[in-house]
């Protein structure tokens, strides 16, 4: 394990089991049930997420999934659904994330990626779906006004979660007739941090924006010294995880507007992709627990 990987299993710990209680009407009986379900729900997690496969386009070589999730989510404002947030790439910024729940009546999983890295890749699921995004949905854009990158990881830690503090974001339902503005938050702890140091990325982390711990944004903030630079600077890029129309602030400044998204149903090499697959418990072929 590296040593910014570790960071995402402390996010598991973190996060808890009640935060996976997922598939049963009833509550568990005691903190014991609890455990136990949440345990249940996380190897059907797994089994799902071991479906995807992600190749280099060009050479065929697998590119690897983060053996964990990320983060493990809840999103009551929504039909109480639960799930998980998965990436692929061991190596340097991910190229793609993954926000996946089973739906309220636990008979379908849906399934959000985003490309995050201009590796091209192709992803196939088991039910012959493909996506081969063109590009990555990042557009990076250089932080305002920040401080120079500091010397050491803990220094550089600091200086991004004090810049992640500035971002601010809401979001507007237009499925709902008097489209009600929801206020979105970051979780304040980065759930995945990397470098790539072959590609003059000397730090990097990924925040997650949210409603509630539903992810609507993720943020990435990396350290880089561009190519004909003398000194490093940071730069950060914004993703959409929704389908809600988004907007993102720095400093009290627009820096990011995603338009809402009207359909489920979306080209195969779209940056942003969704997918839907029918839920197969091999305790229960006929559906849902």
């Amino acid at each position: 394990m590296n040593r910014w990987t570790l960071i995402a299993v402390v996010t598991i710990v973190l996060s808890g089991p009640s935060l996976f209680a997922q598939g049963k009407q009833d509550a568990p009986a005691n903190a014991s049930d609890e455990v136990q379900l949440a345990r249940e729900q996380m190897q059907l997690s797994r089994e799902q997420v071991a479906l995807l496969k992600i190749r280099h386009a060009e050479t065929g070589a697998e590119i690897e999934r983060v053996e964990h999730p990320v983060l493990r989510f809840t999103a009551p404002l929504w039909g109480g659904h639960h799930g998980t947030v998965w990436i692929w790439g061991k190596h340097g910024r991910p190229v793609a994330v993954l926000e996946m729940f089973r739906q309220p009546d636990g008979r379908l999983w849906n399934q959000a990626f985003h490309a995050t890295s201009d590796v091209p890749f192709k992803l196939t699921a088991s039910n012959g779906e493909t996506w081969t995004p063109k590009s990555s949905s990042l557009k990076f854009q250089p932080l305002p006004d920040a401080p120079p990158p500091a010397d050491t990881p803990a220094g550089r830690i600091r200086q991004m979660k004090a810049f992640a503090q500035k971002f601010a974001a809401h979001e507007f339902w237009v499925t709902q007739p008097d489209r009600p503005r929801h206020e979105l938050r970051l979780l304040a702890a980065p759930v995945y941090r990397y470098e790539d140091r072959d590609q003059q990325l000397i730090d990097g982390a990924l925040f997650i924006i949210a409603q509630d711990t539903n992810p609507e944004v993720t943020l990435f903030l990396e350290a880089v010294k561009p190519v004909g630079e003398a000194k490093p600077n940071w730069q950060y890029g914004l993703g959409r995880t929704g389908l809600a129309e988004i907007v993102v602030l720095y400093d009290d400044k627009e820096v990011f507007r995603a338009p809402p998204l009207r359909t489920e149903v979306f080209p195969s090499t779209n940056p942003y992709w969704r997918m839907k697959s029918v839920f197969n418990d091999s305790k229960d072929k006929g559906g849902a627990p």
